[in-house]
């Protein structure tokens, strides 16, 4: 399935850049860039190697792996209950990292070919510790970071082209894309990739109040995983939206109007793959993000 994703995206491209050959004449070719922020609900991340599990350890002790060969981490969290059993959620400690979530920005660079836009997008976010199998964490930073090569096809802008190659006026005059505002399907292929740094908790209790415990600090660990990013929302030329107003309405407008300025603003989704770039380890990781977008920049 991720080859067919793969394999479809490329053959794709070409097949709209072959088509665009034939109305270069007349499409709204250029390129863009512009400064992209976005919302994120991405704040958990579990380590959990599927078919591997440790055997519980009772007695408050952490649970040790007997008969098995983990690479990482089990898919049975540990225990710290003398019942030796999953029922009571409260005594187990997960393999889950949490952190507090932060919206991110970045960069979007690319290219427009008429009716799609072949671009990269870079974004960044960072956010603290909050917890870590359970235990709070007094310190450490999860620092995010995402790589994306889209596809951005805008339907309305290809029948505009049409309307104007057939001389079918009614798909110029009364199409949205005539006047700047051009909805937009997005799908892309990259990576994302975080690392943490000086982890630190106490180790012990529920609770966390016996000053005996022992404290584990300057923890580290990272990693980045293949993911695909999805889309959809609207691009709005302000310079193209001046000019189709004046010509609809014979108004004058003013002359920053018609500076090459664009916005955008949509729903974009991020899913990862559960296939580590470095090495494989069966990890059930689970990275997913989505939120609302918008961004803003230059369009030649």
């Amino acid at each position: 399935m991720k080859k067919i994703l793969k394999y479809s995206t490329i053959i794709g491209a070409a097949a709209l850049i072959s088509a665009s050959a034939v109305t270069s004449a007349t499409a709204d070719t250029g390129g863009y860039v512009r400064v992209k922020g976005f919302d994120s609900h991405f704040h958990s991340l579990g380590f959990n190697q599927l078919g591997c599990r440790k055997s519980a350890a009772v007695g408050g002790t952490e649970g040790s792996a007997s008969g098995s060969d983990c690479k990482f981490a089990s898919e049975q969290a540990d225990l710290h209950g003398s019942n030796g059993t999953d029922q009571h959620d409260s005594l187990i400690r997960r393999n889950e990292l949490r952190w507090a979530k932060d919206d991110g920005e970045g960069l979007v660079v690319g290219a427009d070919f008429g009716f799609f836009r072949l671009e990269m997008e870079g974004t960044y976010q960072d956010g603290k510790a909050t917890q870590w199998r359970g235990y709070t964490a007094n310190g450490g930073t999860v620092y995010q970071a995402r790589l994306f090569g889209n596809i951005v096809v805008e339907p309305f802008d290809l029948l505009e082209l049409l309307g104007e190659f057939g001389g079918v006026e009614p798909l110029v005059k009364y199409n949205p894309a005539h006047y700047g505002i051009s909805p937009y399907a997005m799908y892309g292929y990259g990576v994302m990739g975080g690392l943490l740094t000086n982890l630190n908790y106490t180790r012990g209790g529920n609770n966390n109040s016996n000053t005996s415990d022992p404290v584990e600090s300057g923890a580290f660990g990272g990693g980045a995983m293949a993911a695909v990013n999805v889309g959809a929302g609207v691009n709005i030329g302000l310079d193209k939206l001046a000019k189709g107003f004046a010509g609809a309405t014979g108004a004058t407008v003013p002359e920053y109007f018609k500076l090459p300025i664009e916005f955008s603003i949509g729903y974009h989704w991020q899913v990862g793959m559960d296939d580590l770039l470095f090495e494989s380890m069966d990890e059930d990781l689970g990275i997913d993000d989505g939120g609302l977008t918008y961004s803003i920049g230059l369009k030649w």
